[in-house]
């Protein structure tokens, strides 16, 4: 019985990782199987109706990514609040290109690095230190919100997935066959 199940895992074994790198037809799915790509769209937020409003690009890894038109006095956490946040982009590496980069010349903070017009900025030490009052936004800003590199792809997480699960199947077996012979 061992010997069949060793058998048994290892054809299957051998098909999975022989078939997994190339993609079949019943990979790539059908049409109705296809999903549009998240679209950037526009927001307007004004707190009274009188109010001059900018607009800012806002792109990357946030819940809401698209063209927002708020008050002259914005700041970037605001901004990145109004997307709805991040849930996979690295907010410790947030970038904003100024259209008018004197602006933000006269901060001095540890969370905002400069380079060329273009600021760097670190979201979660700006939020722990403060100061995010001084990062308004102009007319015409951009900002990208980077997504998390992540330490393992999605295909090498499945490969793993199922050697983990062959590899439990397999040794269950053979300790079930070990014990089972030892009783009689």
């Amino acid at each position: 019985m061992t010997k069949k199940l060793l058998k048994f895992l290892m054809v299957l074994v051998t098909f999975w990782s022989a078939s997994s790198p190339a993609a079949t037809l019943n990979d790539l799915g059908s049409v109705g199987d296809i999903k549009t790509p998240a679209q950037a769209s526009e927001y307007m937020y004004r707190s009274s109706p009188k109010e001059n409003l900018i607009s800012v690009q806002l792109l990357g890894a946030v819940q809401k990514p698209g063209i927002y038109y708020v008050p002259a006095n914005t700041d970037l956490l605001k901004v990145l609040t109004l997307a709805g946040g991040s849930n996979t982009g690295d907010i410790s590496e947030v970038m904003v290109r100024k259209q008018e980069p004197e602006k933000w010349a006269d901060i001095h903070s540890k969370a905002v690095d400069e380079h060329r017009g273009t600021y760097e900025v670190d979201v979660k030490e700006l939020i722990k230190q403060g100061g995010a009052e001084t990062l308004k936004m102009n007319h015409e800003d951009l900002i990208y919100v980077p997504p998390r590199e992540t330490l393992v792809s999605p295909e090498a997480s499945k490969t793993i997935t199922l050697l983990s699960v062959v590899m439990s199947i397999a040794l269950t077996g053979l300790l079930i066959s070990k014990y089972s012979n030892e009783k009689q």
